[in-house]
């Protein structure tokens, strides 16, 4: 399928009587159903599984808060896998998705039409992206950053319709995607890696990435010409020994590094340009068609509120206008970015207003300020609520560990032809 990490199954928790209704559709699209009948049993069967979808049914016998807390902590990944919740129609389970921050949708479980269909939507063949870190200027360790998450950015692009792995950045986050690609396709790895620009923490993940130290793994690495170079130069001079015990000769893999152009360039199963960001230094905003969407990713773009010579705003707007997905630098609100005008970032409220419009369809805010605690993001997200469904389908702050899914509009092989 040309999926990274193929999620090749969905866990039921609920009694064969229930699990019966939708087991046919969950194997006629290829999935493993895995079934057990309690949460305790769940808790420790899914440490082995990365499952594409929980099918949890109210009706088990020990569900309850307790049981649920331990699911989560055996497996914390839960959280970043959808759960379907089958609800007996006098219950009331909303509570459950902010107790524990769970990706749930609930449904009758007296209506098996709607329970099939809501299967369905969960197992069509996806464009993928998944968030591996979020943060920006500096990693936040503390307990006080965990639920958006303290590593710096990177992106990763999952799609059944090409083989490559995409990474966008390669901040802290990509340390732990590097350790998921060398436990689960066990260096046979190859792909793309595009980065924005070589600040710290763009890069600080650069040199943890272990497929780099695997001979049988390939990888072309990008970014925009530097004041000093090209992508080669700039890395190397980040990874002599002066500042860091690995250089780029101790890497085993297939490597080439491309310094890249501004022009549209036509990759297997996707193309890929950028313009130039608002930034200190040279800085890519990509822009990715993929699978019928438009992506654009701009994780460090201050949006002046004030207009400048060089109009830098109308040449973005016209950049981002329609897209489908739009993963933008919200590193500030507006009383915080007064006193850092150009520092390079922008308030989370210019960025809507401008993606509001231009028409853009998701809207993601990410590069999270390292001193913005779940407590602040939390009070920011519940702003951005107002925008759901009016004017975007979809509007939130980036976490790590999220994952975004833009259905195919045609079958996997009519993008390959």
């Amino acid at each position: 399928m040309g999926l990274l990490f193929p999620n090749s199954a969905v866990a039921v928790l609920a009694d064969q009587k229930t699990a019966d209704i939708f087991k046919g559709t969950v194997i006629k699209h290829g999935f493993e159903f895995i079934q057990v009948q309690n949460l305790q049993l769940g808790a420790y069967r899914l440490q082995k599984v990365l499952p594409q979808l929980i099918v949890l049914d109210s009706d088990v016998p020990d569900f309850n808060e307790h049981s649920l807390r331990l699911l989560i902590e055996k497996n914390p990944n839960v959280k970043n896998i959808p759960v379907l919740l089958l609800s007996r129609s006098n219950g009331n389970f909303e509570y459950l998705q902010n107790k524990f921050d769970l990706d749930l949708k609930i449904v009758d479980r007296k209506q098996h039409k709607d329970i099939t269909a809501e299967i369905e939507k969960y197992l069509q063949p996806c464009i993928i992206l998944k968030f591996w870190g979020v943060r920006g200027s500096a990693p936040s360790a503390n307990a006080e950053y965990m639920k958006y998450g303290g590593n710096t950015t990177c992106v990763q692009i999952e799609s059944p319709i090409h083989d490559d792995i995409l990474i966008l950045d390669c901040g802290t986050g990509i340390r732990n995607l590097g350790n998921e690609i060398a436990e689960r396709i066990q260096n046979q790895a190859s792909g793309h890696l595009f980065i924005t620009h070589p600040h710290w923490d763009h890069i600080q993940g650069f040199p943890f990435f272990k497929p780099f130290y695997h001979s049988k793994n390939r990888f072309r690495i990008h970014m925009p010409e530097q004041y000093r170079g090209g992508t080669e130069e700039i890395l190397s001079g980040h990874m002599t020994k002066t500042f860091f015990p690995v250089t780029l000769d101790m890497f085993e893999a297939d490597i080439e590094y491309v310094t890249q152009s501004e022009e549209m360039q036509h990759y297997n199963g996707f193309t890929l340009e950028y313009m130039v960001a608002n930034h200190p230094t040279k800085t890519a905003m990509y822009k990715i068609q993929i699978g019928g969407y438009v992506i654009v990713f701009a994780p460090d773009n201050e949006l002046n509120e004030d207009p400048t010579p060089i109009r830098f705003n109308d040449r973005f707007e016209h950049f981002i206008s329609n897209c489908d997905l739009l993963i933008h630098d919200g590193q500030f609100d507006k009383e915080m970015y007064k006193n850092r005008v150009g520092w390079g970032h922008s308030s989370w409220e210019a960025t809507v207003e401008l993606a509001r419009r231009n028409h853009v369809k998701r809207l993601y805010l990410t590069h999270h300020d390292p001193d913005s605690t779940d407590e602040i993001l939390d009070r920011i997200s519940k702003k951005l609520e107002q925008y759901q469904n009016n004017p975007f389908a979809d509007i939130r702050l980036a976490k790590e560990g999220a994952v975004i899914k833009l259905p195919l509009q045609k079958s996997v092989s009519a993008y390959k032809k």
